[in-house]
């Protein structure tokens, strides 16, 4: 049998994260439409449980129905940068009363924590402490023969020096760091983000010692010695009544691999382990040991940004995009210059003869041409139309033979000067209003490495909204 190891899962998070300071990353929002329009948009009906409605999104999936749905779309693209990614942890609150599980070396299957799981990843040994934003890491909880099951935490941690500190509750705890304000958009409900930096004291050190074998017959605590690999750790055994209850570290020591403890006295049977430090002792790889292999994407929208991203309208779908192109065709292409941009336009843009207001969300009809387009957007006072051109290409036979241009076999196109007509909407193209402005960038370009449909998220003027995205390796 085989096993990818949490650190190989680390480390490809970590990988992917660095991908935001060597190529174009960016958020793409779109879907304005309801996940329940039937009139002309990709349904996604087979992707749900019940009818697809804006309380019952679909589940996205990875084909290409799904991924040519989102640019048809897509309203708008905002760049991310490094500084929008962190590698991230599950987050467990320090609070009174709650069993925290210890760090063991040999956690598994047959010998799991004192809360039931077999992989250290999936325990609540790292703890955040809400008050001070200080994060640690439980090295005791006062497991032993005679209390297998360990301690209830009772006195919250406060060290924030290198060595560990053992609290009146019998807990050893070791501070990790320090989750400043500035990381306040990747601290979540269920997550925290891990840094960089190290807090080890020393250098494999023992710093646990957890009793398997109480023993009996002991009239004065044993002599424990401490043989291993490494140097310098010295421990003391301590009676409960008749058997040993703990062994307590005087000298942590440092190197140790592997180590073995001795227990010699008047009594027999007495049995503990030295709980083995991780490679560099703890706190030498917080994000190893923290198994830190989220990786946790905070990406801000600000309002009307760049005058590119619509505001008074909806988005329910959020893609993470890679390397997409600078706009040059209104059809798919396989070359282009990739996007360095800070926000760009996706939807179209038509301009009309005057600032009449239309409202979003309606159908609007080219008298001339018989195209059709969902308005997505415009902006007070100007004479722009931004829109979609959705299909339902999800069943094709629902594709409207009215809407296609049979001399492109495409969607048939607005033209110049011809008059538009929408719900309570009567206007005409400029001269050159059907091609004036276009797409700054461009469809079905890049890769889409993330993608996410929600319930309706409404945008209004001077809003900003958070994205975080969390994806797992």
């Amino acid at each position: 049998m085989a096993i990818v190891t949490n650190k190989f899962r680390v480390s490809a998070a970590n990988s992917f994260a660095s991908t935001f300071g060597t190529d174009s990353m960016y958020l793409v929002l779109g879907r304005p439409q309801s996940w329940d329009d039937t009139s002309n948009s990709t349904t996604f009906s087979n992707q749900t449980t019940g009818t697809p409605a804006d309380n019952n999104p679909p589940a996205p999936y990875d084909n290409a129905v799904n991924e040519y749905a989102v640019w048809r779309d897509a309203m708008a693209a905002v760049k991310l940068n490094s500084s929008d990614v962190k590698l991230v942890a599950p987050r467990y609150n320090w609070q009174p009363n709650v069993k925290f599980d210890m760090y063991q070396h040999d956690i598994n299957a047959a010998n799991p924590t004192v809360n039931g799981v077999f992989n250290l990843a999936d325990s609540n040994m790292i703890v955040y402490v809400t008050s001070t934003g200080n994060v640690y890491k439980c090295l005791f909880n006062g497991r032993s023969a005679i209390n297998p099951t360990g301690n209830l935490s009772t006195v919250q941690p406060s060290t924030t020096g290198t060595a560990p500190e053992t609290t009146a509750d019998g807990y050893i705890w070791k501070f990790m760091y320090n989750i400043s304000s500035a990381d306040a958009d990747f601290v979540t409900s269920s997550y925290i983000p891990v840094p960089t930096t190290s807090s080890v004291s020393v250098s494999n050190g023992i710093h646990a010692v957890l009793v398997k074998t109480a023993g009996s017959g002991y009239s004065v605590a044993p002599t424990a010695t401490v043989y291993g690999d490494g140097t310098g750790c010295t421990v003391t055994a301590v009676l409960s009544g008749t058997s040993v209850s703990t062994v307590t570290v005087n000298t942590p020591g440092s190197g140790y691999t592997w180590a073995k403890i001795v227990l010699t006295g008047s009594g027999s049977g007495a049995d503990a382990v030295a709980m083995i430090a991780p490679q560099g002792g703890h706190g030498a790889n917080l994000r190893n040991e923290c198994h830190a292999f989220n990786v946790m994407i905070a990406g801000t929208v600000t309002g009307y940004q760049n005058t590119d991203v619509p505001v008074n309208q909806d988005f329910r779908s959020v893609a993470l995009v890679k390397n997409p192109y600078l706009y040059s065709s209104a059809r798919i292409t396989s070359t282009g210059t990739v996007a360095s941009i800070t926000t760009g336009r996706i939807s179209r843009t038509l301009s009309v003869t005057s600032t009449t207001a239309i409202t979003p969300d309606i159908v609007i009809t080219g008298g001339n041409s018989g195209a059709q387009g969902y308005v997505v957007f415009q902006s007070s006072g100007t004479t722009r139309i931004e829109y979609i051109q959705p299909v339902p290409s999800d069943v094709p036979a629902n594709i409207s033979l009215s809407q296609i241009d049979v001399s492109t076999g495409g969607l048939k196109q607005f033209v110049n000067g011809e008059p538009i007509t929408g719900l309570g909407y009567s206007e005409t193209l400029s001269s050159n209003g059907a091609t004036i402005i276009t797409p700054e960038i461009q469809p079905y370009s890049g890769d889409i490495v993330y993608l996410d449909y929600r319930q309706p998220v409404t945008r209004q003027s001077g809003q900003n909204e958070k994205i975080n995205i969390v994806i797992n390796f």
